[in-house]
């Protein structure tokens, strides 16, 4: 039976929510089943009755459930989304709840606009972890949504497949009218050989995550390079040093293997751009280079040799280094600015707070390189099997209005991807985001190609091997790059 998880940043009545959702799909309870009750859930799942109460009136509200007074809870029976005289609905997948307010904020805007053509929306919430498989399935079946939310790295695979219509050939002066908007990086990063395919909704920035409070405490500074980043380490592994703040054995936390997935990739790579190294450029495969073994090599030491990571990294999930941090457990950690927002709510922390204690830079600079930062994030896309692609697309461009992505971006903490909303933050009211725009516009984008999810993959078991000590770093370096280079058809240098 499907557990919630505590050691997640996932609130408990969302995943209750989830589960429910899971079973109404699978068919486990049908139309017109009565749920559990109350009690019951709390018993089954082994929670309180609060995030049950909470998931419970937010499923009715959405209309997947229905209370009758006296008798309980059950699974609302099918009604048909039915347009309206008039009304174009767009069919819409997202992978949670939090992606569909900048399209409704947008359907607001142009129903008030075009009173005479209104727009309606039908969402379909499936999990991240599902999404792409989802969506690979929905299009082979001919059943493709009108729009769907999409992580960015997997733009360039939906592109070369024909999934998704190039903006520009929906509309012709999409580029013109928005290209400049962007911030160059997150632009680069929704672009597939020169085409626009996706809408960035929400753009974030790989970082390196410390407790400024007690680095100023201990006379420290943040550290810019490998160096001062394991000097700052020994300092804090130092017994009495953990002891005066609680510290676990380790005082840098970092995902590094393949059950990671993603977020291995997106934390580590990095590490690679800065000593001057990189996976793929100008058309090749350039993994295996000194400056690339370098990269390996020092975030070997710091789990071996300098024992300041765990040699756990290998097996811990996505949000582990989020959530030691916000522990307390650890003064340094490798995360993502979006993280920021699940950090304040396990901390207990409000936005003043957060920016009192913790501060956030560029992955430190390696030996002749330079700090880097990795820009990523979550974008609407519009689908061939759309049938309506020229109002999806509009629908899109008006997720980019100041008085839609702001108050959104403001909300989730997600670094706004438009400069225009951008420079409309105010510093003393949105502290947060106003301090990672300087980082966004030196972030740098993953390789835009179709294969990026298996050259991912393949990252993913180099780091993994490496810090487990089942190859030496040379050999895994350079067989890796001989699988991406097969991989892609790219040479290697």
């Amino acid at each position: 039976m499907p557990t919630i998880k505590r050691d997640t940043p996932i609130p408990i009545y969302y995943q209750l929510k989830q589960l429910i959702k899971e079973k109404v799909a699978q068919g486990t309870w049908k139309p017109g089943d009565q749920l559990p009750s109350e009690d019951k859930l709390c018993e089954r799942y082994g929670i309180s009755r609060t995030p049950v109460r909470q998931a419970l009136t937010e499923l009715v509200h959405e209309g997947l459930l229905v209370r009758t007074h006296g008798r309980g809870t059950f699974v609302a029976e099918p009604t048909p989304m039915q347009e309206a005289a008039g009304e174009t609905v767009l069919r819409v997948v997202v992978s949670d709840e939090r992606w569909q307010e900048p399209l409704e904020g947008a359907a607001a805007l142009w129903n008030a606009d075009h009173p005479d053509d209104p727009l309606g929306l039908d969402f379909q919430v499936v999990p991240l972890s599902d999404l792409r498989s989802t969506l690979i399935a929905a299009v082979g079946r001919g059943e493709a949504p009108d729009i769907s939310v999409l992580d960015s790295v997997w733009g360039a695979e939906f592109a070369h497949q024909q999934y998704l219509y190039p903006l520009d050939e929906v509309d012709p002066a999409w580029l013109r009218n928005n290209g400049e908007t962007f911030f160059p990086a997150v632009l680069a990063a929704n672009c597939y050989q020169g085409q626009p395919y996706g809408v960035p909704i929400g753009a974030d920035v790989r970082v390196l995550w410390y407790r400024q409070d007690w680095l100023a405490a201990e006379g420290l500074a943040p550290p810019t390079t490998w160096d001062e980043l394991v000097a700052v380490g020994v300092h804090f592994r130092q017994p009495d040093v953990r002891a005066r703040y609680g510290l676990g054995p380790h005082p840098l936390v970092f995902v590094g293997g393949r059950r990671g997935g993603e977020t291995t990739t997106y934390q580590l790579l990095p590490f690679l751009w800065a000593v001057g190294a990189d996976l793929i450029a100008k058309g090749r495969v350039v993994l295996d280079s000194p400056q690339s073994h370098r990269a390996i090599t020092f975030l070997r030491s710091l789990v071996h040799e300098h024992h300041l990571a765990s040699p756990q990294v290998t097996d811990y999930a996505w949000d582990q280094a989020a959530h030691t941090f916000a522990a307390g457990e650890a003064v340094l950690a490798l995360g993502g600015t979006y993280e920021g927002f699940f950090i304040r709510r396990m901390a207990g922390w409000d936005e003043a707070e957060l920016l009192e204690r913790v501060g956030f830079a560029p992955i430190p600079a390696g030996p002749g390189g330079q700090p880097a930062a990795l820009v990523g994030g979550m974008s609407y896309v519009v689908y061939r099997q759309s049938r309506m692609p020229e109002k999806a697309a509009s629908l899109l461009e008006l997720t980019g209005h100041p008085e839609v992505l702001k108050p959104f971006c403001v909300r989730t903490g997600h670094v706004p991807p438009r400069i225009p909303v951008a420079r409309a933050l105010n510093p003393d009211e949105d502290g947060f985001l106003a301090r990672t725009i300087p980082l966004l516009k030196r972030a740098r984008a993953r390789p835009s190609i179709p294969e990026y999810a298996r050259v991912s993959e393949q990252f993913q078991v180099l780091i993994e091997d490496c810090l487990t000590g089942r190859r030496p770093v040379d050999q895994a370096v350079s067989l890796t790059a001989e699988k991406i280079s097969a991989i892609t058809g790219l040479s290697a240098t």
